[in-house]
């Protein structure tokens, strides 16, 4: 199962909700918060440690019936050969956190993730001819032609890319055009209305190249604000059969 949350920075229009919602942290997410020189980061730092214990309370609370409205957890964490985090527990709990405009995502899992939240914006010419290779072009092509908007389609492929580096852990190091992805325009013309209206943009798997009979699978979003279009793809190596999202309210 992966379960994606996702909290808006408008709930913590100042300084004084920043402090008020401490509350809702632990220890180290607290210290995290309080480094953050500017208001921008203090508030993605703190939705970042109140999705983190959002989510680890549901998957525990599920588990061994722990209550939602109980204090902060007090989490373990352990780090990957590249520094990625995750929690350490009885059961090791997997997760990955990005941001981008007016939201801050996490995704959760009992297996390694990634996730990748990207505000669309018109200008990507440039990225596509310095970082995507021609087989990323062809499919970017086929993609437009399913229907799908030059700027979903980019960053549909963005996302997923980006979301697949964070799944490694190797992030920037492993680059953009060193991963495939394969999704099937045919399948994405074959979409169901309930999909569609559900914001899913692709699904598909990437891979290394040099290691295309492995690799992981992901699935991509596009959802809306008042303001702007977001794109946020997941990225695991199991099988994405049960995929929960969940919009956070502090």
């Amino acid at each position: 199962m992966i379960k994606i949350y996702r909290a808006g920075i408008a709930q913590l229009p100042d300084e004084e909700a920043v402090e008020r919602n401490m509350i809702f942290l632990d220890e180290t997410r607290k210290r995290k918060v309080n480094q953050c020189r500017n208001l921008g980061d203090k508030r993605r730092s703190l939705l970042a440690g109140y999705l983190i214990q959002a989510g680890a309370k549901d998957w525990m609370w599920e588990e061994s019936g722990l209550q939602k409205e109980s204090a902060p957890l007090s989490l373990s964490y352990a780090f990957s050969e590249y520094g990625k985090p995750y929690l350490r527990g009885e059961r090791d709990l997997y997760f990955n956190l990005s941001h981008s405009g007016n939201y801050v995502v996490c995704a959760f899992s009992d297996k390694e993730i990634g996730i990748d939240i990207q505000m669309q914006r018109k200008k990507h010419g440039d990225i596509v001819r310095r970082f995507f290779s021609n087989e990323d072009k062809e499919l970017l092509e086929k993609m437009t032609k399913c229907g799908m908007g030059s700027d979903e389609a980019f960053y549909c492929m963005w996302t997923v890319k980006e979301s697949y580096m964070k799944l490694t852990g190797e992030g920037m190091r492993q680059g953009l055009d060193t991963s495939v992805i394969e999704i099937s325009h045919d399948k994405m013309e074959e979409a169901s209305l309930a999909e569609r209206k559900a914001g899913i943009l692709g699904w598909g798997r990437i891979s290394k190249r040099e290691e295309t009979d492995s690799g992981a699978y992901f699935r991509s979003y596009e959802e809306n604000d008042q303001e702007n279009k977001y794109s946020i793809s997941v990225c695991s190596y199991g099988k994405m059969d049960d995929i929960q999202r969940k919009e956070i309210h502090i």
